[in-house]
Order: structure tokens, then sequence, then C-alpha cells
């Protein structure tokens, strides 16, 4: 069966070019969306990882029969128009991974989503939710103890009682709250994407991250980063991919993988209702996507859709 994935990255986790084509051997993947991140002036530099185009269109010069090349310019980009054409003569395919701390009902962003439809690409964005983000002052061991804890460990519960604990106690609770910083989330609000979804309807958008997978039930966590347990009835992404033939989304990143994974008599339900709006990809992650979806034992026809089919459609439609 021939597969696609369809969210990968160049020089994160350590992979370079080489290593992209050799994990595509080794998983017998045909091709792969190699996508950037870009944002000028990002809120906290410990989020943020810089990943150029630059690096993606020398992988597709190299291997151009197995990349596929995506770029997604900062909004703020100068020029945006004649950047974009710039890489589309190069062999620009999709803008992706569009990953930046805007709402959907940003001005700017409606000008961002103008030239993207102009040039017939698909967009790929990430959804993540607004946050206090602990930020170490200097990478003392004690600093990136409390960063691990605050930041990720345990999928937020850390943060959550720890936070509690130093309320109560007084116990580094002037040390935390010194150094938490607002993050503004990444394009995380539903209704506005539902309007641009209804503005833009010959784009095709594609949704991925972690607000975005735990939508995927009607009661979002106030804890977790990834949400857990049982889905009592499908969120709003459900309702959007049932609605609006342009919308779309990737199953790569941890968030993905958890949201198919929690309750998995609803995420074959999710599958099986969906099989034509959802993409095989992976992240970087190392985590085994292709047996997860093949263990829901779907019909031929339909992994083939969520394999590839889908992806290839929407890059040369």
């Amino acid at each position: 069966m021939q597969k696609i994935d369809a969210h990968l990255h160049v020089d994160l986790q350590g992979l370079d070019a080489d290593q992209v084509i050799e994990y595509l051997d080794n998983h017998n993947i045909d091709k792969c969306w190699l996508l950037t991140w870009e944002e000028i002036d990002a809120p906290i530099d410990n989020i943020y990882q810089n990943l150029p185009p630059e690096e993606v269109f020398e992988a597709y010069d190299k291997y151009p029969d197995r990349i596929v090349p995506f770029y997604a310019p900062d909004p703020k980009t100068k020029n945006l128009k004649n950047t974009i054409r710039h890489h589309k003569e190069k062999g620009l395919k999709g803008c992706g991974e569009l990953k930046v701390t805007h709402k959907w009902e940003d001005k700017i962003i409606g000008q961002y989503l103008e030239v993207v439809d102009a040039f017939d690409l698909p967009l790929l964005f990430h959804m993540e939710e607004p946050r206090m983000h602990y930020v170490p002052e200097k990478p003392s061991h004690f600093q990136k103890i409390l960063d691990k804890l605050l930041n990720g460990a345990l999928n937020g519960i850390t943060k959550h009682y720890l936070t509690l604990f130093s309320k109560k106690t007084n116990i580094l609770k002037d040390h935390i709250e010194d150094h938490l910083t607002y993050f503004p989330g990444y394009l995380y609000d539903f209704a506005n994407l539902e309007k641009r979804l209804k503005q833009f309807s010959d784009l095709d958008f594609i949704g991925h991250g972690p607000h975005f997978w735990n939508n995927i039930s009607a009661t979002p966590p106030e804890i977790l980063f990834h949400d857990k347990g049982p889905i009592d009835q499908f969120g709003i992404i459900d309702q959007l991919l049932s609605t609006y033939p342009n919308f779309y989304c990737d199953i790569s990143g941890k968030s993905g993988f958890n949201a198919l994974s929690r309750d998995r008599e609803k995420a074959g339900l999710f599958l099986e209702k969906h099989y034509q709006k959802i993409l095989f990809g992976t992240d970087n992650t190392g985590l085994d996507y292709e047996s997860l979806i093949l263990s829901f034992k779907l019909p031929e026809e339909k992994l083939k859709h969520i394999f590839f089919m889908n992806a290839d459609r929407l890059i040369n439609d």
C-alpha cells in the first residue's frame, strides 16, 4: 500500500535530509511532506525552533521523488506574495506548518489566506491554547527541573499540583510567578476558524496540534495538555469535518496519536466517518501511527485514503 507521511520536518529531532529518507525507507513510506516552522518575533524563545525553507528545498533538490516541499512564511513577511511565488517556482506544493501566535480573526491572517488561496496551495496549521509558561532565567539544574515539571512532565498534572502547592504553602510561589510568561496560543479560536472556512471555500485547510485534537471530544480538558479517557460525544472538529469540504486533519504529533488511542471505540467511528478527510503523518515523534491505524481493521479502500490518496489529492488536484 502506498503511503505519504503528511507531516515531517528536517533538522528536528536530529533528522537531516539523508536521515529523513532513511526513515521513509525503514517504514516503507513513498514520500513525505517536509514542513517549515517560521515565526518572526516568537514570544517565548524556548518554545520556538526555526525550521527554515532552505533546508526543505535542499532536501527536495537532493530527493525530488521522495520530498514534497512545504513552506509557511510568517504572516508578517514583507512581500509575502513574491516570497510564495518564488518558492512555488522552485516546486512548492503547500503552505505549512503555519504555527504562529495569531488568531484566525486577525486581519493579517485574512490577508495571508488571500495569498495562499491565490496560489492554490493547501494550508496545514497548528492549534494550541494560551497558557502561562515557565521560562528559566538561567540553565541551572534546579530551573531545568522546574521547566520540565511546569511545562511538560506528566501531561500537565505536575504543573497543576505544583502550582496549587506553591500557592498554599508559599514555597516557590514568588519564584514561579516571577518566571511565568503569557503564551498567547497558536490559531486556537474555532469560531473564527469556521468563518475562514466559509470565507475561503476553495482553500483546503488541514488541522493539527494539541488544541485541535483535544476537540475530538465535546468536553476538552481543563488541566491536561493531551486529554485522556472516554469520548462521550464528538466535538467541534467532527462537526467541521462533516460540514466543510475544504477541511481536513492530520493525525501526527503526540496529540493525534493520543486522540486515536484514548477511546478506541470512538476513534474507530471517527476514522470510519472521516476517512476521506484524514491524513497519515508522524511529525518526527517516532510513534507507530501505521500500526495504530491498521489496528482498527478498516476496509482497504478506506486505508488507502488515509495513507495516501487524501494527501496525494490535496497536492495534485
